[in-house]
This record gives C-alpha cells, sequence and structure tokens, in this order.
C-alpha cells in the first residue's frame, strides 16, 4: 500500500476511534466517586421531616447522582399520601434537591368507630390530629368515597378564617352538600363543583352580613352567581 494511501487510512481510523473511546472514557467516568451523592436538601416539608422524605425517595451517600432517575424517586415520594406532588433536581457532581407540596389535614371523617383525617382532595392522612378539624359526614347511611372528596374539596377552597367557622359538612342522599357553621348558619352548597366561585360566594355574603348588621340563618350557594341568604326573621334576600 502505498504511504500516502497508508498514512491517509490511519488518520481516518484515528478519527474514528478515537470519539468511541472519549465516549468510552466519559462513560466510565461517570461511574467513579466524582459523581457520588454528597449533598441532600429536602425543601417545602412542613408536617413531614426531610429525613422521612429523603428516606422515602430511597437515596443516600453510596448513590450516583449522573445515574439518578428522577423520575422513579418523584413515584415513589408521591405514593406518600402526606406528598401531593414532588419534584427532584441533579446538581452534578454530587448534590440533589427534593422539593415536596405536602397534603393539608382539611376534615375528620368517622369509620366506623375509628375517626381518620382527609385532606382536600380526599385522601386519608395517617397520623394527623384531628382536633380542631370540621367533621364530614352523610346524613344517612354510610359516606361515599365521591362524597367525601366533594366535601373536602369544597373546604379546602373556602379561606382558612372562615373555614375555621365550620363545624361539619353533610353530605345528603342527592349529592347536595350543607355546612354547618358556627352559631347555627346552614349553607346549601349544593353539589360539587365550582368550588372556587362558591367559595367566593360564601366570603361575599358573610362579609356583607356584617358590613349591613344582619343576621343569617342561612346562605344559599346552589347558583354561586346569585347567591341568596335567609335572615333570622325569615327573610330572604339577593346580597
Amino acid at each position: 500500500m502505498p504511504p500516502d494511501r497508508a498514512t491517509r487510512r490511519a488518520k481516518t481510523l484515528a478519527l474514528v476511534t478515537l470519539p468511541v473511546l472519549l465516549l468510552g472514557g466519559f462513560a466510565a467516568a461517570t461511574y467513579t466517586p466524582l459523581f457520588r451523592l454528597r449533598d441532600i436538601r429536602v425543601e417545602g416539608t412542613e408536617s413531614l421531616r426531610p429525613g422521612e422524605v429523603i428516606t422515602r425517595a430511597g437515596i443516600g451517600s453510596g448513590t450516583n447522582v449522573f445515574h439518578l432517575d428522577t423520575g422513579s424517586i418523584v413515584t415513589a415520594l408521591e405514593a406518600d399520601p402526606w406528598i401531593r406532588s414532588a419534584t427532584v433536581e441533579r446538581h452534578l457532581p454530587g448534590s440533589v434537591v427534593i422539593t415536596v407540596q405536602e397534603r393539608t389535614p382539611i376534615a375528620r371523617v368517622l369509620v366506623g368507630t375509628t375517626s381518620t383525617v382527609v385532606a382536600g382532595d380526599g385522601i386519608v392522612l395517617p397520623g394527623a390530629a384531628a382536633t380542631g378539624l370540621p367533621e364530614i359526614r352523610a346524613s344517612v347511611g354510610e359516606l361515599t368515597d365521591d362524597d367525601r372528596t366533594a366535601a373536602a374539596s369544597a373546604l379546602e377552597a373556602i379561606p382558612p378564617v372562615v373555614r375555621a367557622r365550620v363545624s361539619a359538612v353533610v353530605a345528603e342522599p342527592t349529592g347536595s352538600l350543607v355546612m354547618d357553621l358556627a352559631g347555627g348558619l346552614s349553607v346549601r352548597y349544593g353539589v360539587g363543583g365550582d368550588q372556587v366561585a362558591k367559595a367566593t360566594a360564601l366570603r361575599s355574603v358573610l362579609a356583607w352580613a356584617s358590613r349591613v348588621h344582619v343576621a343569617l340563618a342561612q346562605i344559599d350557594l346552589s347558583v354561586p352567581q346569585a347567591p341568596s341568604a335567609t335572615l333570622e326573621s325569615g327573610e330572604t334576600v339577593t346580597p
């Protein structure tokens, strides 16, 4: 083979082989201690402890950050009933940031003789304290999962200052909800849905009653765009 052809062939081979060797070397380097987990930061916890989140994530000092499967960790974290959502970020070479959004206790539900606590999406929160929370119950028979979720969602949408006045949310056989507020005030909420609009309407009616100094017996939010109120005198008004 002529020298110039041999030289060209050697250069071509080198050009093809070198990237492969570099990629192979880099791939091997990703398994070295350089990418060993050194720092874990957990953000967003309130009820949970950071250590509990890390344990649920299943990562530790031996974890390789470069090859970390963040999707699997998110799935594992969101399987915890206390965690509504989670994100996992890698910061190479050796740091991980876990951010969680926790569920918040909204109401207590009596199941048989046991009181459980649920979040705003109806998920049961094991170990949560039930003290001071409004009760969700059925007016007749057993409370269904759908009614529990609808009632919890309705409570979650209400501002905390108003929610603190709610003693119970009662699900009727028709699917309608009734809220019992402090002082004997009853709120005909209607069927689940339009939570934000109904929460806004409820706050508006309560503010109106306080402003004009009238005592309410009942509020009807069935049509949140046109809520009505019944005064203790028996008169029905549209605030």
